[in-house]
């Protein structure tokens, strides 16, 4: 549990709250705006060990079973781009 002033809340609640924020800060932006993000955080994340090209194939995996075909194509592009060279 977590102490938000007078009410005490659980960690889906704080989950809930944090995907909210996070859809509010991109939910505006287009399509090429959303993947030079991805990039710029991806290569953020590769700068500080955060990230892998086998921790991108882990999350495929995760996701991969709840996705559609043309889903699972998009995500595989997407990982081929973040996968570049800078």
């Amino acid at each position: 549990m977590h102490d938000f002033g007078a009410r005490r809340i659980g960690c889906r609640e704080v989950i809930e709250m944090d995907l909210n924020k996070q859809y509010e800060t991109y939910r505006n932006q287009t399509s090429d705006e959303l993947m030079e993000t991805l990039l710029k955080l991806t290569a953020e994340q590769k700068q500080a060990g955060e990230m892998s090209e086998s921790k991108m194939e882990e999350i495929y995996r995760m996701l991969s079973p709840m996705l559609s075909e043309s889903q699972k194509a998009r995500m595989r592009e997407i990982i081929r781009r973040l996968n570049e060279p800078i």
